[in-house]
């Protein structure tokens, strides 16, 4: 009996489960634990009743269904729940002797020795994919997985005892663990998904999960720099090795005075005009991949160097195109104030920027004070969160000029309006796209391909 299904099976054994959720991590855990039991009776569970015809299930006839609105209500009886990452709990109960598992959860079980795992409110996806690019790059066996694409146990056929799992991690993938990565990585926390969790202090300490159950053999990476890890500190038992990065003198990793400091020693040699990525926040980035890279034992200067050649993900800070003498920036991935005011920061020449969607309940005050005290520039403004946006500033006498529109099919005849020539126009909603399209990647290639017709 092989290490995967010793533990699995001392996990499941006797017990009833359910899958809550059958998307793409759910289809995940069901073709992981049907490959060691066959005919283990599975429920699943779904708000989405056509599952019942999904093709992966039909020829299974130990499974049965709780479909529909009411798919919550009736789980409560399962021992073991795996659930997948966008079911909110919110308004669940857990019954006294159930146990919440997830595929994270899981995986943890199996390999957490091998995992570096990445979490944060913002920068998850890019730092995972640098880490992973670097790694790649110095020849190490590493895999790429989680919220960036890949669920985790898909690639368990892949994994030797060297292989390097670069795990990123969202806190809904978080919330129910009961064990940490073997070297752990928190880049920052702000508002975000408070639809999804009853607090915001919920959603925090559901992404402090990652280095919760760690050990002394382990090691925790955060940002020093970041004011709400700070505050949360104070309420954390970190067992690990701690490694702390930012832009000080008194950090592991600093960058200080335009130089690379590690442990205080000789600056490293790091040319940031080599390095491709925009702002100060992908500088922060690299920072907690360096101390990733040297808890491996790997060289800094050797990995600064496979640093230059990452290019960055889309719809990040993205330039798209020059266009009737507008340069045009995609930055769909902002979902929150933060990101967007560190977007701004990262484009010298933004003359017009394009907010709004919908609308989570975000404290969008610290925006609102940052464009105000900001030059002015033209704001076209989408959504519940533009209409919000256009009250609030213009209650402070916002001195550039807002322009509410109500079609996002409208932007970039706008932007061309609006914007000097020789300027930029940022796309940087500071909000979700989920009213208006499936996900930020699909709100950001709309925008692309507007200003592709110009």
């Amino acid at each position: 009996m092989n290490n995967s299904l010793t533990i699995l099976s001392d996990f499941i054994k006797n017990k009833s489960i359910v899958l809550l959720g059958f998307g793409k991590e759910g289809q995940s855990t069901y073709r992981f634990i049907r490959s060691y039991f066959p005919q283990m009776h599975i429920c699943i569970a779904d708000g989405n009743e056509a599952i019942g015809e999904h093709g992966l299930l039909k020829c299974d006839d130990n499974i049965s269904f709780e479909l529909g609105e009411d798919f919550l209500n009736n789980i409560a009886e399962f021992d073991i729940v795996f659930k997948s990452p966008g079911i909110s709990f919110k308004n669940y109960i857990v019954p006294l002797n159930q146990i919440i598992s997830s595929q994270t959860e899981l995986f943890f079980r199996l390999y957490s020795s091998q995992i570096i795992g990445v979490t944060g409110t913002k920068g998850k996806s890019t730092t995972v994919s640098l880490l992973y690019h670097i790694l790649s790059k110095l020849g190490k066996d590493t895999l790429l997985i989680g919220n960036i694409g890949t669920p985790a146990l898909d690639v368990t056929h892949l994994i030797k005892e060297k292989t390097i799992l670069v795990y990123e991690l969202s806190s809904h993938q978080l919330e129910f663990v009961s064990a940490s990565p073997h070297i752990s990585i928190l880049l920052n926390l702000y508002q975000e998904h408070l639809d999804h969790y009853s607090s915001y202090h919920d959603y925090r300490f559901a992404k402090w999960n990652i280095s919760k159950f760690q050990n002394v053999n382990d090691t925790f990476i955060y940002c020093s720099d970041d004011e709400q890890i700070a505050e949360d500190m104070k309420l954390q038992k970190i067992n690990a090795k701690s490694l702390c990065y930012g832009f000080n003198n008194k950090s592991y990793i600093s960058y200080y005075n335009n130089k690379l400091i590690v442990n205080g020693e000789k600056p490293k040699e790091f040319d940031i005009k080599e390095f491709k990525l925009l702002g100060e926040h992908n500088i922060y980035n690299l920072m907690a991949v360096l101390l990733a890279c040297s808890s491996l034992g790997l060289d800094i200067e050797e990995c600064l160097h496979a640093s230059y050649s990452f290019n960055g993900l889309p719809h990040r800070i993205e330039f798209v195109a020059t266009k009737k003498g507008i340069k045009f920036y995609n930055d769909s991935i902002a979902t929150i104030p933060q990101a967007t005011i560190k977007a701004i920061e990262s484009i010298d020449d933004v003359d017009t920027l394009i907010l709004g969607g919908f609308d989570r309940a975000i404290d969008y005050s610290v925006l609102v004070e940052y464009l105000t005290s900001f030059r002015p520039l033209n704001l076209l403004l989408v959504g519940k969160v533009g209409d919000s946006l256009f009250d609030a500033l213009d209650k402070s006498n916002y001195k550039g000029k807002l322009i509410k529109l109500n079609s996002f099919n409208d932007i970039i005849s706008k932007a061309i309006e609006y914007t000097a020539i020789g300027k930029s126009c940022l796309l940087s909603p500071a909000a979700s796209s989920y009213d208006s399209f499936k996900n930020f990647e699909e709100r950001g290639d709309k925008y692309k391909a507007l200003i592709n017709t110009i």
